[in-house]
């Protein structure tokens, strides 16, 4: 099913591009002189776009500890201020011919970020990294219309919103870190990237349209040897359909989305997310599926999703009889905003709740560590306002985060989710934090 599925999309994609250009060679049989016309011209206006875009973080830190193993307790550390660049990217793009696009993202994010600040992440050292976020191209296979769009490279899968959304375009100080639980489901690293090939694009009425994707990934991050899918291979496959009922989210075909339309819209996205991956080194399948909503209604922007995870494997235990098992775990928020005109700025006070929930017993922690997956619960709780004085080009934001985590029966010094483990340190507390942002894209 996983290598009829795979070859399905792969043929449909090619063969539409190959249609296409078909179709434009044969307009231009009748040329006088072919041989003038049988290369594709670039675009008269190409040209660089090039964009910097900035997230400067002032965060003060409160109630953070750390674990001391020898003890066997908790220890609080410093209350502390820390400016960092959480977000930092440069971006190349442009379209050199009518129907070919490209993009490349560079990032230097985390320069400056003290481990024991509260915020999730890791950090950059003291003379800052520079790689690679995303590269991609994108090719409009249907000439006329926003149909078909073929997009291979280094990207994110299409599959959960807050996943697929720009940093910049949320409305909660932080991106709901449902996504980061997210992404280790699908490709096993927090940036959530993976290379591959993804179909999709819009099919849009007077006040209803549909928006869908599908893809075949190759992450690189399921198994022990290193940078390999693994001795066992499968292709990770997902799939994201939207359907738009009154003004649409979107009006042409991209792979990154905006929850805050300024009072432009007035609509709802209601959409349907899953993904697939067969046998690997480290489970026998895997399988994450979940429903999501994005509500505009003049100034009210609401949005949520919830997404389910399941990892599925077989254990040797302690008798010698094996366990098959499924271990289960969940994660979404809900986030309401609302847009106050103040002159020619705008105003928007923000709640989200974010939660995921995992296995909390024994033996479920323990198939948890077998499929290399998070366990116990962990809440977010985010409350504050957003000053936006050039759309969301230039925003000013003033927040409070705080958290609150269970470990389950592995109980104290386990790093069982993000609440309770730190890169660089090791098990901990997660403190609350009040932030103060500015977010620039120029």
């Amino acid at each position: 099913m996983t290598r009829r599925f795979t070859i399905a999309v792969l043929l449909t994609g090619w063969l539409m591009a190959g249609s296409a250009v078909a179709q434009e060679q044969t307009g231009t049989e009748k040329s006088d002189s072919p041989l003038k016309e049988m290369w594709l011209k670039k675009t008269d206006d190409f040209k660089f776009d090039i964009r910097m875009m900035v997230q400067l973080w002032s965060l003060y830190t409160m109630d953070q500890e750390i674990y001391n193993a020898e003890t066997g307790q908790y220890e609080a550390v410093d209350d502390r201020l820390n400016t960092n660049l959480r977000r930092a990217r440069l971006i190349v793009r442009g379209q050199p011919y009518p129907r070919l696009k490209y993009s490349l993202v560079m990032f230097y994010d985390l320069a400056g970020r003290d481990l024991l600040s509260a915020s999730v992440g890791g950090n950059n050292p003291a003379q800052p990294n520079f790689g690679v976020w995303d590269g991609f191209f994108q090719y409009q296979l249907s000439k006329n219309s926003q149909a078909a769009f073929l997009t291979g490279g280094w990207f994110r899968p299409q599959l959960q919103r807050e996943s697929i959304t720009s940093g910049w375009s949320v409305n909660s100080f932080e991106k709901s870190m449902s996504q980061n639980y997210v992404r280790r489901h699908l490709v096993g690293t927090g940036p959530g990237r993976a290379a591959g090939l993804n179909l999709g694009g819009i099919l849009q009425g007077e006040k209803i349209g549909m928006n869908y994707n599908l893809g075949v990934f190759n992450p690189l991050t399921t198994s022990p040897l290193g940078r390999t899918v693994g001795v066992n291979y499968a292709p990770l496959l997902s799939a994201r359909t939207v359907f738009y009922l009154g003004d649409p989210e979107l009006d042409k075909y991209k792979i990154g989305y905006i929850t805050n339309f300024f009072n432009k819209r007035k609509g709802v996205s209601i959409d349907f997310n899953a993904a697939y991956q067969g046998e690997t080194d480290i489970f026998e399948s895997s399988f994450i599926w979940g429903p999501g909503m994005l509500l505009n209604w003049g100034p009210l922007n609401l949005d949520g999703e919830w997404m389910f995870m399941t990892r599925s494997d077989s254990r040797v235990l302690a008798d010698g009889s094996v366990r098959d098992f499924d271990y289960n775990s969940n994660s979404g928020h809900v986030r309401v905003g609302y847009n106050i005109t103040v002159g020619k700025y705008m105003l928007e006070p923000v709640f989200m709740v974010m939660q995921f929930n995992g296995g909390e017993s024994r033996e479920e922690q323990a198939d948890a560590s077998a499929v290399n997956f998070f366990s116990g619960s962990e809440q977010t709780y985010d409350a504050g306002v957003n000053l936006y004085l050039d759309r969301r080009n230039l925003k000013l934001m003033l927040h409070y985060t705080w958290r609150d985590g269970d470990p389950g029966a592995a109980g104290d010094g386990a790093r069982v989710n993000q609440f309770f483990s730190q890169g660089g340190i090791g098990a901990i507390r997660r403190g609350n934090w009040l932030g103060l942002g500015l977010h620039a894209i120029f």
